[in-house]
Formats: C-alpha cells, structure tokens, sequence
C-alpha cells in the first residue's frame, strides 16, 4: 500500500488488503450533486458512511474518484474484498481479519493523524459471505465518525435487494446515494473528453457519431450501462483507427457493432429494389410485397419508432379457399316484421340477416359471387342435404374423438380426399365426421289467424274442405284435445251425431249474421272453416293425402312453433317404448308433402329426424312416418295431452347415462353431380363464421418471410429463427418459451423472428410477445434484459382465413394484386379479431402489429411458375455437383401441378406440387446418377396417360421416367 517501508509493517493488514485510489484517468462529468451528497455524508458527527447504488458501468468507483479530488484532507484506500476472502478462507476467519483490519485503520488515524476513506466496491460479497462478518462491520460502521473513518461502499441494485437490505441495522447505518445512468449529454460529454484523451479528437467535426454511439448502445445493449458501453464502443473504434487509419465516421461505427453485437445499422438494402427483389422469389402476392416494402422503407431510411422492433407484421391467408353455395340455395333468414322467412343464397346482400348455429340473427357482412362452379351434394346422416362447391368450408369434429378442442375446417373437396367411412367396433361403417347440429332459428313472432296448437290439431284431424254448413269439424274421440283445442277457440265443443265429429260453438256475443249466398242472411253459431284456414292453399279444400303446413306457420316464433308441433303429435303422433329402455316418437301421414313439412318444421326446430314409409296390409294408401330422433329426457315437449306425456316422462326418468347426444349430425356422403351452377359466398357476423343454409344445415406462409431475411441480412438460415407456436399451447410451456426466445435473440439480435400459427399459443405465451411488440425488450434465465428492437418480428395465423380465401378467389389474380382486398379492409380485421375456438387470434395482439400482410390464394398459372422454378433450380444444381446436363418434357411440369398438385389450399397451395417434384422427379433424378454415373446427358419425361389430359379416366398409371440421352 505505502511507499514507505515502515507503514507497511505498521499496518499489515491495511497494507495487504487495501491499495490507494486510483485518480481519474479522464474528467468526471455530470455527478455535481452525487460528489456534494458524497461529501456531505463524510461530514457527519457519526454515521460517516454512504452505500451507492447503481448498475455497472454507470460510474460508482469514479464518482469515488472525483470526490477524492475534491477532498484532499481524507487518504482514500480501495478494498479488495475478493482478496480479502482469499486470505481469509472461511467466514469465521473473515470475521476476525475484518475486527483486524479496521483496528488496525483506526490506530492509523491516531497515529499518522490522517483520515481514512475505505472505498468497498462490491460490498455485498463481504456481506453474503458470514453473518459473522456482518456483526464484525456493524460497530465499525455505526462509530465511523468517532473513529476517523469513513467507508464507501458500492453495489448495484439487485445485489442489495438479495443481500443487504433484509439486514435492516446494516441499511441503517449506511446512507443510500442512487447513481442514475448519465443521460445524453452528459454521456457525449465523457466521450469527448475519451477523444481528447486518446488524440482522435480531430476525427470528430461535430458531435453526430457521439449521438449515435450513444443511441445505438441505448436500443441494442439494454442489458449494460451508460457510459460504459458508450465508452466500449469508442474504445473499439479508436483499436481500428489506430490500426487501420480508417475514419472515425458511421461506417467503422457500424462496423463495431457489427462485429461485437451482430448488430447491422448501417443497411445496405437498395430501398427503390426492396419490392422489385421480393418480387423475383414471391411469385403473383403483389398486394403482400407491397405491404412488406412500404414498412421496410422506414427502416431503410432509420425513420421506425425506436422504442419498438424495427418492424412487425402479420401474415395472413387462407388454408383452402370460400364457402360457396348455389345461388338457388334456400337461406333461412330473419325480419323485423317476419314478412321474409326466406331468400335464395343469389339475392342476399350485405345487411341481410341469417341465422347462426345457435339460431340467433346474425348480419351478413359480406356477399360474394364466385361464377360457375361445379356442384357437389352433400348429403347428412338424417338425409339434409346442401349442393356446394368442392371448396365450400365446414367446421367439422372427427366422430370418434373428444370435441373440445374445437372444429377442425375442411372444404369439401378435402373431406371427399380423406373419406367419409370409418369402421366400428362391431364392424359396421359409420361416418368419420360430424358437423354441429343447429338450434331453433328465432324467427320472430307471427301474427297468425288461429292458435298454432288448432292449425296442428286441425291439420291432424281437422275437416278443412266446406261441409253442407261450413263449419269446422275435429275427427276425435279424445276429449282432452277436443276441449283443449275448444278453449284456444273460445267456443263449446259439441258432438256432431252423424259423424261422431266435434263442432266448435260459438258463445251467442260472437255469433254473426253471414250470408251463405247474395242477398241471404243467417246467423252463423259455429266457427267456419274459414276462419280457420282463410285463403290459405296448403290446406283449403285439401284431403288428407295432401295438406301441408301453411307457410305464415312453418316460420313464425320457435314457442308457435313448439304448438304447431304439439297440436301435430297430439292427433297423428305417437310414443311408444321400442326395446329396453329406448323410446321412439313419430308422426305419420297419408301425406308425403306434409311429412316432408313435419320434418322441415323440426329441423328449424333443432331437432334431427328421418322419413320412412310403410304400406299396410290392407291400406290403399302409403303411410309416411317422420321418426324422430331426440333424447327421452326431451320427448315430453312433443305433446301436450296428458296420456302422452306421462309415456314421455316415464322415459325421461330411464337411464340417462347411456343417452347418444344429439348435438352433432354426421356426413354420410358426398357426390359430384356432373353439372355447374352459379354459386356465391357469404360471410357473417359471428364468432364461429358458421350460418344456416337449405335444411337449416350449419355449414362454415413462409416463402415472404425467407426473402425478407435473406434481403436484409444475406442470411434466410441464420437470420430467420422460426417459432412454432402449436408447440407452445400449454400455460406450462410459458418458461421454454421465454427462455428459447431471449436465448436465441441475445446470440443473434439482428434477425427475422417468425411466429408461425399465432393462434394457437397459450394466453401467457402471447403475454410476453404483447411485451415484446410494446417495449422492445425482455429479461432472460439471467435476469439480462434482451433487446428486441433490432429484430423483425412475423406473426402468421390462418384465423380468420375463410374471409381471405373468399375474396381472393372472387376473382382469380396471377399478381395477387389483392384490388378487391383493398375494398374490405375493415372486414378483414375484423374477422382475424372475431375468430373464436381452437383458432382463435387474440385480438390484444391485433393493436400491436405494424401492418397486415394479406395473401391471395395460388391460381394454377402461378403454382406453375413456382414449380417450374424449383425445377430449373434443380438442373442447375444437378450441373453444378455432378457435370450431368439435364433436359425436362414440358410435360413433366403440367404431370406436377395439374395431376400430383393439390387445388385446394388447404394442402398448402404449391406445396404438394412441390413436394411431389422431390418425390419423384428429384429421387429419380439421383437414383439414375448414382446408378450410371459415366452419364453426361439425361432428360426427365412422363410415362402414361395424364388425368388432366383426359378427364375421363378415373385413375392413371403415369409416372416420371428418368434416362440417358444418347
């Protein structure tokens, strides 16, 4: 410690752990008011001690350094406490050299009349090492005044939390002095000064690169402090200037940072060619690249929000493409006054409504027409069916599998590919997917002229057509129904003596004069067939064979409805047990019209049911029976007469664990008709994009993100680190995520993050990339704080992609120029913010993202211009690595993408072209080179008959020939 041989051996211990302070090697700026706390705080009568607080790098020691200067009265030591526990070994140990060194202090200030100020940095490894060595400090600490020393100790933040501050005497006898990072100016200040020092001053015309260093350290090493890394940096550059005579300007600036953090601020991405260079490996997206080069111009020209990632987008598209019905498709649909019930699929337009799947009114948004399309019918396990397009989506759930995961949503045509059969158990078929079964359509209610109970009753067993007298007569014996039916009348039943029918009489206020021809007058005492039925055709004059249900009744409200359904069962419906403890309800009819109504009416109803018929021995006429199919715990609403519903309560009461649901009906088959027709598509306002349609049926990208790297770093494997968010769906995988992502971004923080399938993250993992987006940054397993704000970050979902596929296609587009797009912007957002279940976007993360980056389905000219790329590509290769030139039969391309390749992008648009041209044309390819490898010359073709050459071959034996050329 001393120069003078006689205090070493004086003092041993203070000699041995301790070494004067160091001067400042350059001027100390900006910590005027930290020195005079500092000072006031070695003046005190007792407590002579200060603990400062800050991070590293912001200058603790050289405010210790600056006050030095100004307090030339004090002999300012530095103590090493690594050194001290190397002496000492053990914390007991550490205790007694502790007691000794400060003794040996104090007797220094008595003997040499000169004051000691102890500078401790790192403080806290004195503290954590024994308790005992923090009972030896505290008496030395608390009589620092009276003593003549004075101690500085210094530790950052999260070291004092973990181990100073439980120890409250300790903090009480220590006063705290923060030592905030110096802001801009004081910074550029130091760095001036740096220059100065090490003669690069004159490099230096202004100020600007000082600017820079500082905030370039600011946004891209969050995790240190200022000035220290500012000062870091300039070191480096002042290491290259000297070696190198290079200019101290932006460009070795940027260097440096690249060569220390990966960090590349100096780009040199020709801004006018980002599109154009997009362009050349993303084929016919115009709209996409568009969108990704206008928000790339902000950084090029380094005009971003510093605070946040350079840039972030979503990507958006379809997996397979609209829902398209026929434009003579009966749509259910709903008005104010329920003077529309109905409107083919064609003549819907936005601000229609029709129904949802629970049966509520739902707007439609949109409307699209798709032109001609081929017709496929589907046809459901209750015998519904709906013509469709082989792209129309369904929400369906495999039959055998647990539902709560939510829809899977395939298109027709997909479904049809993975087939519709499945075996059980017992080794019968049943059907592999099912479809939501919709609940009662909420029509509103009618104004109707009798009791939908009557109209039921009347359909049933009602004399519709005129008798000699007019009046309405019920064919029954049962006394309940005719009384029930007489009360919703308001009139006295009374039997007819000739027919054993029931006449319905009119109390004498409600009798009228009416005269039965011109001129004549009668009083009228029973309720006339005409009051019942008025005008209406489905059941006026009509026999039994052919009534139907009038239209104003088949559409009123679901509890006229519900009536309408008891006034039917209540005559021409039964309920018996069947087997065991299975009970069936049917209605039965000499009408097929009318069965096909019942069946109709129960269908808006919610409720599934078939129609068979049956020809008694005996009977002329065919008798059709609406089975239907319904819980037991849910016949009893089928009627209201007593003896009925006793049955129906029975089977309610009959076990109810072994009862099928009925929420889901199954898709028994699908058939191409051979024909087309004019389809279009609709989008509704609803979370699950699902509407009722005909028989009330309840019917529903990488390669951008590569270039992007590769344009931006050279780099599309290093630079583009990829996240697979289906991997990351359990709250538990929080932690791995977190850790993963600030692993990979704290090795390389200059990258393209891609967030594949966001909608498919737990909530918590999309918590912390809602912080990245907001704040740039996040703490790691090391409690370092990464910078994402050199980063660009890529969502992709398919949430909400029926309304991307749905216009897309509304008119084909080889540019993806996305001009209709453009038009429904809002409508966009909206659906990838609205979508629900298992592919649900969360919309918290919707506000956050800089631009939506809109993808236009693939047509078929442009699937070719991929694979033909990927063709070209491999002849080169082929050349290159085995000197074997290669010629291909235009053929081979149409056999790829017309015959192997996939319309529907559910498949993933080129992708299965693609992948089929490594399967077959690749593998051959290398297995003929392998196999003949004198060969310098080869050509590719296709063998066989092509399916897209003759549409009447149901399969095709063609296939890729590889051969030598001679």
């Amino acid at each position: 410690m001393f120069n003078d041989p006689r205090l070493t051996e004086s003092y041993p211990l203070l000699s041995k752990l301790s070494d004067p302070l160091k001067k400042a090697e350059r001027k100390i700026v900006g910590r005027e008011r930290e020195q005079m706390q500092l000072l006031a705080s070695m003046s005190r009568a007792e407590l002579c001690n200060a603990l400062l607080l800050a991070e590293a790098g912001t200058g603790k020691t050289a405010l210790a350094q600056a006050t030095m200067l100004a307090d030339k009265k004090r002999l300012y030591l530095e103590v090493d406490p690594a050194r001290m526990i190397f002496e000492a070994g053990d914390g007991d140990l550490m205790a007694s050299m502790l007691k000794g060194f400060f003794d040996e202090a104090e007797r220094f200030v008595k003997d040499e009349g000169q004051e000691l100020v102890l500078v401790i940095d790192e403080f806290h490894q004195i503290v954590q090492l024994s308790d005992a060595a923090v009972e030896a400090i505290k008496p030395v600490l608390a009589a620092s005044g009276i003593r003549g020393i004075r101690i500085i100790a210094a530790t950052t933040y999260d070291e004092f939390h973990k181990h100073i501050s439980p120890n409250q005497p300790l903090v009480e006898r220590l006063q705290r002095i923060n030592l905030n990072p110096p802001d801009q100016d004081t910074t550029i200040e130091i760095l001036q000064g740096m220059a100065e020092r090490y003669g690069v001053a004159d490099q230096f015309y202004d100020d600007h690169i000082f600017r820079q260093i500082y905030e370039y350290t600011q946004r891209y090493m969050p995790a240190s402090a200022q000035p220290r890394k500012s000062i870091l940096v300039l070191d480096s550059m002042v290491g290259w200037h000297r070696l190198t005579k290079r200019p101290m300007d932006r460009e070795l600036l940027s260097e440096v940072l690249q060569e220390s953090l990966g960090v590349n601020v100096a780009f040199k991405v020709d801004g006018a060619k980002i599109k154009q260079q997009l362009d050349a490996k993303v084929f016919s997206q115009d709209l996409a690249t568009s969108a990704v080069a206008r928000r790339l111009q902000l950084s090029v020209a380094d005009l971003n929000d510093k605070s946040r990632p350079e840039a972030s987008m979503l990507f958006t598209g379809s997996t397979g493409v609209g829902k398209a019905t026929t434009c003579s498709t009966e749509i259910p649909v709903w008005s104010a006054d329920g003077s529309v019930s109905w409107k083919k699929a064609g003549a819907l337009v936005p601000g229609d409504f029709c129904f949802a799947r629970d049966g509520r009114p739902q707007t439609i948004l949109g409307v699209f027409p798709q032109g001609e399309c081929e017709v496929y019918r589907v046809t459901l396990g209750d015998g519904r069916t709906l013509d469709v397009s082989d792209n129309h989506l369904w929400a369906v759930y495999p039959s055998r599998q647990s539902r709560e995961q939510g829809p899977t949503i395939y298109s027709t045509q997909t479904l049809m590919n993975k087939g519709l059969v499945n075996k059980k158990r017992d080794g019968r078929q049943g059907m592999k997917y099912v479809i939501p079964m919709n609940e009662a359509v909420q029509w509103p209610v009618r104004d109707l002229a009798v009791h939908p109970y009557v109209m039921g009753a009347a359909i049933g067993d009602g004399c519709l057509h005129p008798t000699h007298d007019h009046a309405f007569h019920l064919s029954s014996m049962d006394e309940e129904l005719v009384a029930r039916v007489a009360e919703l009348l308001d009139a006295e039943h009374v039997r007819n003596e000739r027919n054993f029918g029931r006449g319905f009489r009119l109390p004498e206020p409600r009798r009228t004069q009416r005269g039965r021809w011109p001129g004549s007058h009668a009083v009228v005492q029973y309720v006339q067939v005409e009051d019942l039925v008025g005008d209406l055709p489905e059941v006026r004059n009509k026999t039994s064979e052919h009534k139907r249900i009038p239209e104003p009744y088949m559409t009123a409200s679901i509890e006229q409805r519900w009536d309408l359904v008891r006034g039917l069962f209540d005559t021409d419906g039964t309920i018996g047990q069947a087997d065991g403890d299975r009970y069936n309800v049917s209605y039965s009819t000499t009408s097929e019209g009318l069965a096909l109504d019942v069946q109709r009416l129960l269908y808006s109803l919610g409720v599934s049911s078939t129609i068979g018929t049956s020809d008694r021995e005996g009977k002329t006429r065919t008798e059709y029976i609406v089975r239907v199919k319904t819980r037991n715990m849910d016949k009893e609403r089928f009627f209201a007469l007593s003896r009925k519903r006793e049955i129906a309560q029975h089977a309610a009461g009959m076990n109810k664990h072994r009862e099928k649901t009925l929420d889901y009906v199954g898709i028994r088959s699908i058939e191409k008709l051979g024909h087309t027709e004019p389809m279009v598509c609709i989008y509704v306002d609803d979370d699950e994009h699902l509407y009722q349609a005909g028989d009330f049926v309840v019917t529903h990208n990488t390669e951008l993100t590569k270039q992007l790297a590769k344009l931006l770093f050279g780099d599309d494997q290093r630079h583009l680190i990829r996240f697979d968010m289906s991997e990351f769906a359990q709250d538990s995988s929080l932690r791995l995520f977190r850790s993963e992502l600030t692993k990979k971004v704290w090795d390389l923080s200059h990258a393209v993050l891609l967030f594949d399938e966001i909608e498919k993250a737990s909530p918590m993992v999309t918590r912390v990339l809602l912080q990245v987006l907001d704040d740039g940054r996040l703490s790691d397993d090391n409690n370092r704080e990464v910078s994402f704000l050199n980063t660009y970050i890529v969502l992709t979902t398919n949430a909400g992609s029926e309304i991307y596929k749905t216009i897309a296609q509304y008119a084909e587009d080889d540019t993806g120029s996305g001009k209709q797009l453009e038009e429904y912007k809002k409508l966009i957002r909206r659906s990838i913010s609205d979508t629900s279940a298992g592919n649900r976007f969360p919309p918290e993360l919707l506000g956050r993202i800089d631009t939506i980056v809109p993808f236009q389905p693939l047509s078929l000219a442009t699937q070719e211009k991929i694979v033909r790329n990927k063709l070209r590509q491999m002849i080169q290769e082929v050349l290159v690595k085995h000197n074997v030139r290669t010629t291909v039969d235009k053929k081979v391309l149409q056999y790829l993408v017309e015959d192997k390749g996939d319309t529907d992008s559910d498949a993933g648009g080129a992708r299965v072209a693609v992948a089929k041209m490594t399967e077959e044309v690749t593998t051959a390819v290398a297995t003929f080179i392998n196999e003949h490898s004198s060969e310098r010359r080869i050509r590719i073709d296709v063998v066989g008959d092509l399916v897209s050459d003759d549409k009447g071959l149901l399969r095709s034996d063609a296939h890729v020939e590889v051969s030598a050329v001679r």
